[in-house]
């Protein structure tokens, strides 16, 4: 996090990107086979297309696993968004998540085959996944002590209604982990 005078800079980072192995250039592939003494394989084969499959496979598992240490790992927040469907856009109901890891796994529902990207915008992290439909566009926001108490409170029904107001945020400064 960098400092301007009072200012805080926030910063834009992708955490992750399931497309960047996959558009990796195959010379970078022959290099880390070469740093990891594993047999180079052709362009393009089955083996090749193991390999980017490992490497994709172990960064999820190492953001997962980093995602324990984040300050903000057990933090509640608060999914808002919309989905891309064939007959459009439409935004979801917002959904309140116990830790950042529960919110990105509940954007991600599961589909980890998909194409997704996590980064980190303006003090919220914004989860992108791409389908056959079109493209998922989700923002996951830390709430506020304020936040917190206006989502416990019996008068608003998830289903009706609800439409959160951006001082129910908190914003995530720095890095996660």
């Amino acid at each position: 996090m960098k400092k301007k005078g009072n200012k805080r800079e926030l910063i834009k980072t992708t955490w992750y990107d399931s497309l960047a192995y996959t558009l990796m250039p195959y010379e970078e592939y022959k290099e880390i086979c070469e740093e990891n003494e594993w047999e180079v394989c052709e362009e393009d084969s089955t083996g090749y297309w193991k390999d980017i499959w490992h490497l994709t496979e172990n960064d999820w598992d190492d953001f997962r696993a980093n995602m324990e240490y984040s300050p903000f790992a057990h933090a509640q927040c608060m999914i808002t968004g919309a989905i891309g469907l064939w007959h459009g856009r439409p935004t979801i109901v917002p959904v309140l998540c116990d830790g950042l890891m529960a919110a990105i796994d509940k954007c991600l529902s599961g589909n980890y085959d998909k194409e997704f990207v996590i980064e980190q915008h303006d003090g919220y992290l914004e989860v992108t996944v791409s389908h056959h439909d079109g493209t998922n566009c989700f923002e996951i926001h830390l709430l506020s002590k304020k936040g917190e108490r206006e989502v416990a409170r019996p008068i608003y029904q998830w289903e009706k209604d609800y439409d959160p107001k951006p001082w129910w945020f908190k914003k995530i400064y720095g890095y996660l982990f």
